[in-house]
This record gives structure tokens, C-alpha cells and sequence, in this order.
């Protein structure tokens, strides 16, 4: 729940970066989850793809992110598939070849970019890729017989179509965040033919440096990534599975930088579950998957992780059919003595299990045994009249009485003080949902990358979650209530248990 505490980030750098997110909107329509993400992606030193159609403006989105930082180099550069290395690392040195040496010339070109954009990425040919990964991964190029560092931030790539082939998925698998740029849409049609062309050109006082960057990464890596966000994680990974998609634990090792950048240039010190808004863009392989990770995320921050915990609730059930099945509970019934008592054919308490009665035929006429004849007859004498018939004797069982089980006061008050122990697990839960209502507004607003547009969904499920768990209390209230009036033994009840059970007839 809400525990998370503002940390010591540094108030200015804050509000640089949400005064560059919204500056760099200005002008561009339908595309603040774009800024979002490649703004996160630098300050995290990652990579993002841009997919979808010419024209949407994919290469002024690298633009303007260029001018987030200060003095940052630009490179841009459209691949083809006959693409050459000089195009990208730039060219040889002819005065290096001429002293035996394989060196580039690459001032101007991508070795010395701060931030590149990339455009058709998934043209490069195997001359290209090999360079390109090593710099897009290790921030190093090969030139010549050295590896040099580069000061590369974040290149933005763009393709209008999906990699196609295995040498090419090396290369998608570094681009850990990824969009698909569509055309606007027909609501904000009318703005796009009124718009007028803005440049992105901030401050310079409020532009990034490059010290900020690694300030932030290395302070974000200090983070705390929370248990609640790890089960996100774990939820996420299961629904990858679940629909075939696989993702590196590489990537995964990635994300977990991206979830901890997210927090801490919001000013906090711990990662929330909010936090993994960040997955759904970073791990979809086709874009029509977005949308199935997307509603997993807003189930998981709204109604998965609102919801009182099911153990709970399975465990509230469990106790109300224990209950039942005390309050249902017959034992024999017994005299002052301890003996069990029956019921007689007469409906009176006796203390005899069995009786003696004169067996009767269907028509209520009593039975006697012919001894002469071997048979049963109705007749009291025999049929010379010199003798009498004997009464055929059999054995009936009276009717065992029962009545309801009385408890002891140790069993009564172990049941009482477990369901106690329940309640109050089912009020901590409640104490911490009023406590994050009373927060998540707060946090939503002063959160850099939350989508504000999702807090009414969160208190909503907040507050559906305040209901639930009231009704866990009362049925909770309810056992307890039960359990504390189930019938309790007395005294002679407690002495009666001691009576020896060869007393008690077999079977009752």
C-alpha cells in the first residue's frame, strides 16, 4: 500500500524535466506518450523504436530531443539495404591507410553523437550491424585496432515495418522501449490543418547536462524495488508466457532500471506499483500485443491490486463452514449418571438401548411358536388343546436422543481468538486502503510519467475496495459473535467426560 516517502532528488532537476516534457509537446499532437517515453529512455540511457507509417513525425521527436541536453551532437541517417558502414561511423582515413592503419574519420557521424535517430533501422546489412550493436549496447565503437567510448545518450530508431529475419533480432531486443506512431487521430484532425510549426528550443538554463544524466542513473540504481512491484513483474512475466512471447532476462534486468528512474525523478525512493506503467511499452513484440499488456497493467494497479488479498476471503469462508458445522453438532444425551438416554416406543426417555416385545404379524396379530409343527402360529395353544404355545419373543432397538454439542471454554476461546486474528489482518488491510486514498492523488500529481487520466479508475477501485473489506469485517464480526455463543460445557458436563466409554452403547 502507499508507504512510499519523498526522497532528497534534487527539486530543480525535477521540474526541468516535466517543464522539457511539456515544452517538447508544444506543437505535436497526439504524441505525449512518445515524449514520455524516449525522455525516460535517455535519462536511463536506454534506446526506444519508433514504429508506423512516413510522416508522423518520428524524426522530429529525435530532434527535439536532442535539444533536452546541452551542447548534445545530432546525427541522423536513412538506411537502406545497400547501406555502407562509412555512412553511419564515418569514413576511412586515407592519411591512416597510407601509415598501414584501418582508422574512420568520425567526427560528424554516429561514434560522436549524443543523440542519433535512425530512420528504416531494420535495413542495416550485416556490415552495419555488428558496429551498431556493440555501440548501442556497450557504448563503444571499434576504430581501427581500438575501442573507443562514446558519448551516445540515446538513439531514437524508426521503421515502418517490424524486422524480418534472426539476424535481425539481436538488434530489435536493444531497443527496450517501443511505440507505434500512428497518424493523428479524426478528433485532433482539425488542430493538425490549424497547427502552426513550433520549435522545440528550451533554455539553456533549463536544458539537462550531462552530469545529470549520470547523477540520475546512478542514484536510481539506490531505488528500492518493492515487493508489490516485483509481483507486478511476476504477473507480467505469466502473461508472457501465457501468449508466447519471450523476453530476454537481459531486458528484464533493463526494465528494472527504467521502473527505479521512473520513481526517483519523481522524487521518491521507492518503486510503486504505478511504477510498471513503463512494461506494456517495453515488452511487446507485435503492436497489436500492446493492448492485451496495457489492460494487464490497469487490472493490476486497479482491480487486482485493490482487492483484499483472496486468502482472505478463502479463509473467511473456511471458518464460516466450521461454524456451521459446530452450531450443527449433536451429541448423545445422558442422565445425572452419564448413561446415554434412548427414546421408548412410548416416547419416553429410558435408559435401555434395547427392549423385549411380542412379535406381531401384518395384521397386529401376536405370534407364537408351534413347537410341535416347527412354525409360527397365531394360536396361544397347541392344536391338541393340551398345551401352550410360546410366545415368540424378539429384541427392539429404542431411538437414540440427541442433543446440541457443548464446547469447552478452551475450544470456544482458541476459535474466538483466531477469528480475532483475522479481523485484524482484514483492518490492516482497510487502515492502509484509507491511507492510500488519502494519498494517491497526491502521488498521481506530483509523479512525472503517470498517466493522470487513470486516477479516477485507482480511487474508484480504492473505494470499492473500502466496501469489500467492511463486508470482510462484518462476516468476520459474525464468527465471532458465533463462535462466542456456541453452548459451553458445565461443570457435570466436564465430569460426565470422564465416564468410562465402555458405558456408551457401540455405535451411538
Amino acid at each position: 500500500m502507499m508507504t512510499t516517502t519523498e526522497c532528497a532528488v534534487t527539486p530543480n532537476r525535477k521540474e526541468k524535466i516535466q517543464s522539457l516534457i511539456e515544452e517538447m509537446s508544444d506543437g505535436l499532437l497526439e504524441r505525449e506518450h512518445q515524449i514520455k517515453l524516449m525522455m525516460l529512455a535517455a535519462l536511463s540511457g536506454e534506446h526506444v523504436l519508433l514504429i508506423g507509417p512516413p510522416g508522423t513525425a518520428k524524426s522530429e521527436l529525435a530532434k527535439r530531443l536532442k535539444n533536452v541536453f546541452v551542447e548534445a551532437n545530432y546525427f541522423e541517417r536513412l538506411v537502406t539495404r545497400f547501406s555502407v558502414p562509412e555512412e553511419l561511423f564515418g569514413p576511412l582515413s586515407i592519411k591512416a591507410l597510407e601509415e598501414d592503419r584501418y582508422n574512420r574519420l568520425t567526427s560528424g557521424y554516429l561514434p560522436e553523437a549524443s543523440v542519433a535517430f535512425i530512420d528504416e533501422i531494420f535495413k542495416a546489412n550485416s556490415a552495419i550491424l555488428n558496429s551498431l550493436l556493440t555501440l548501442l549496447n556497450e557504448r563503444q565503437f571499434d576504430n581501427g585496432n581500438r575501442r573507443v567510448k562514446v558519448p551516445l545518450i540515446s538513439v531514437v530508431a524508426a521503421s515502418n515495418e517490424l524486422p524480418d529475419g534472426d539476424e535481425l533480432t539481436a538488434l530489435y531486443d536493444r531497443f527496450i522501449l517501443r511505440s507505434y506512431v500512428s497518424p493523428v487521430s479524426d478528433n485532433a484532425f482539425e488542430a493538425l490543418l490549424d497547427g502552426v510549426p513550433q520549435n522545440f528550443d528550451p533554455a539553456l538554463n533549463v536544458r539537462l547536462k550531462l552530469e545529470d544524466l549520470t547523477e540520475i542513473q546512478t542514484l536510481a540504481g539506490k531505488v528500492e524495488l518493492t515487493q508489490e512491484t516485483k509481483e507486478a513483474c511476476k504477473e507480467f512475466r505469466r502473461y508472457l508466457a501465457q501468449n508466447d512471447i519471450v523476453v530476454s532476462d537481459r531486458r528484464w534486468r533493463k526494465l528494472v532500471k527504467l521502473i527505479k528512474v521512473s520513481a526517483f525523478t519523481s522524487g521518491f525512493n521507492q518503486t510503486r506499483i504505478y511504477d510498471t506503467w513503463i512494461l506494456p511499452h517495453c515488452l511487446w513484440e507485435q503492436p497489436e500485443q500492446f493492448t492485451g499488456l496495457q489492460k494487464l497493467y490497469k487490472r493490476l494497479v486497479t482491480v487486482d491490486g485493490k482487492t483484499p488479498p483472496s486468502r482472505l476471503l478463502q479463509v473467511i469462508k473456511a471458518w464460516e463452514d466450521k461454524l456451521k458445522v459446530d452450531q450443527q453438532a449433536k451429541t448423545p444425551k445422558r442422565d445425572d449418571k452419564g448413561r446415554p438416554l434412548f427414546k421408548n416406543q412410548a416416547g419416553e426417555e429410558v435408559t435401555e438401548y434395547e427392549y423385549n416385545y411380542h412379535k406381531a404379524d401384518e395384521e397386529g396379530n401376536l405370534l407364537y411358536w408351534d413347537a410341535d409343527y416347527k412354525e409360527e402360529t397365531t394360536n396361544s395353544r397347541n392344536r391338541y388343546g393340551h398345551g401352550k404355545n410360546k410366545p415368540i419373543i424378539e429384541k427392539g432397538k429404542n431411538t437414540p436422543i440427541f442433543t446440541q454439542s457443548h464446547f469447552s471454554f478452551a475450544y470456544v476461546e482458541g476459535r474466538v481468538r483466531e477469528i480475532q486474528n483475522i479481523k485484524n489482518q482484514i483492518e490492516t488491510f482497510s487502515n492502509h486502503v484509507d491511507k492510500e486514498i488519502s494519498e494517491v492523488s497526491d502521488y498521481f500529481e506530483s509523479h512525472l510519467w503517470l498517466d493522470k487520466n487513470m486516477l479516477p479508475e485507482v480511487l474508484d477501485a480504492l473505494r470499492l475496495s473500502q466496501k469489500e473489506a467492511a463486508k470482510l469485517l462484518a462476516s468476520a464480526t459474525k464468527l465471532e459473535s458465533g463462535f462466542k455463543n456456541l453452548p459451553l460445557e458445565s461443570q457435570q458436563d466436564l465430569m460426565l467426560d470422564t465416564v468410562d466409554n465402555n458405558n456408551v452403547i457401540e455405535g451411538v
